[in-house]
């Protein structure tokens, strides 16, 4: 075989080599510059969402708390004046809604995201559900719910998450805006009509149901996992509930 035979052969092999190896790089790259564009976008997620979404969900374990510790409702919806009456269904109302909306919002976010290998997303996620089956269960499975107090399917969930978002669907409605609508749009209220009558029978109850608690749990699960070093929140602040007294 000529020299200059064996010279090109190479060149070709070196030049083949080379290609092979500037489009493996290239892909790698790809896949690295996905990763972190995915990575960073996730956090950006979080991070903008992550204390209105902590502040929802402390806001609902603290009603929940105090139906069943302090009797929230039977002072003040079963033997209030009619101010106090209209607080205490309006406002039990709007942070069982507005949570739902928060969980909207990143759920929106989310589906357009890979969460791969990010842990800490994932268990949100995680809570999301766990919390959604405390809503959903019916008491079927599980007769220590009781009665189907604050059950909510998980399709009226989200029905109740998207009605609880603002025009662009970033933020939630403020209590004003919800109470004007709760009073004013009959489509808006009809989704609250159920939950309006459960707040008021619960006024009532002489046993509140076991669902109370174990959302309160499930809530104070996911506070932990948002603050957990008790920066938004303090120990003294996260007490959980034992199952409900006799009223």
């Amino acid at each position: 075989m000529s020299t200059e035979l064996i010279v090109a052969s190479l060149s070709g092999a070196v030049a083949l080599g080379s290609a092979w190896f500037t489009a493996r790089s290239g892909r790698r790259q790809a896949v690295l510059a996905h990763e972190l564009e995915s990575r960073t976008a996730q956090q950006d997620l979080m991070g903008r969402h992550r204390d209105p979404l902590l502040w929802a969900a402390y806001d609902l374990q603290s009603r929940l708390h105090n139906i069943v510790d302090r009797a929230f409702l039977r002072v003040y919806l079963r033997d209030g004046t009619d101010r106090e009456r209209a607080y205490a269904r309006r406002s039990t109302l709007h942070v069982l809604g507005e949570y739902l909306g928060r969980v909207e919002i990143l759920r929106r976010g989310v589906q357009f995201l890979d969460l791969g290998d990010s842990t800490l997303n994932q268990r949100i996620v995680g809570h999301f559900t766990t919390i959604s089956n405390v809503l959903n269960n019916d008491g079927a499975a599980d007769p220590g719910f009781g009665d189907r107090y604050f059950v909510i399917f998980r399709s009226d969930q989200r029905a109740i998450g998207e009605l609880m978002l603002t025009a662009d669907g970033t933020s939630c409605l403020g209590y004003v805006e919800f109470c004007r609508r709760l009073e004013g749009d009959p489509e808006f209220a009809e989704w609250f009509g159920p939950l309006a009558l459960d707040v008021e029978e619960l006024a009532r109850a002489d046993q509140l149901p076991y669902r109370m608690v174990a959302l309160q749990h499930a809530l104070m699960d996911l506070i932990d996992l948002l603050d957990p070093r008790a920066e938004r929140f303090p120990d003294h602040r996260r007490v959980r509930l034992g199952r409900p007294p006799q009223q």
